[in-house]
């Protein structure tokens, strides 16, 4: 099975997320992105987040720690940008993500929307995506 397929199996068949078919601004260096979904960040108020705003802009890559121990959630995924801790990825939406970077692949993400006057709640949407 080519590893494209796989991809499209496992998305498809597990969570119902759409591949695209990418445009010049999806492309990194002849790779293809393979956007796996958007949404917004858990718990922003609670770290780093408010103090960092003024730091934010789209397209700001961002970190992802998974957390296999965590006793709340075994697909916990904390996100950070530099230093500072943003908060997690949503419980509904980490099982498939957390799965990927458990077999290995680099689920990269970004900032794909900010908005201010949503504080101190759901105020940045990221995007995920693997190359």
């Amino acid at each position: 099975m080519k590893r494209k397929d796989f991809f499209k199996n496992v998305l498809l068949g597990t969570t119902g997320l759409l591949l695209t078919k990418g445009t010049a601004a999806q492309k990194t260096a002849g790779k293809q992105k393979i956007m796996l979904g958007t949404v917004f960040i858990s718990g922003f108020q609670y770290y780093d987040g408010p103090e960092t705003e003024n730091l934010q802009e789209k397209g700001i890559p961002l970190q992802l720690n998974r957390q296999p121990h965590n006793r709340y959630d075994k697909y916990a995924m904390e996100i950070f940008t530099g230093g500072a801790k943003l908060g997690y990825v949503p419980r509904a939406e980490n099982k498939t993500i957390s799965e990927l970077m458990e077999q290995g692949i680099e689920v990269k993400a970004e900032i794909k929307e900010l908005y201010p006057d949503a504080r101190p709640l759901g105020n940045v949407k990221q995007r995920f995506y693997i190359l």
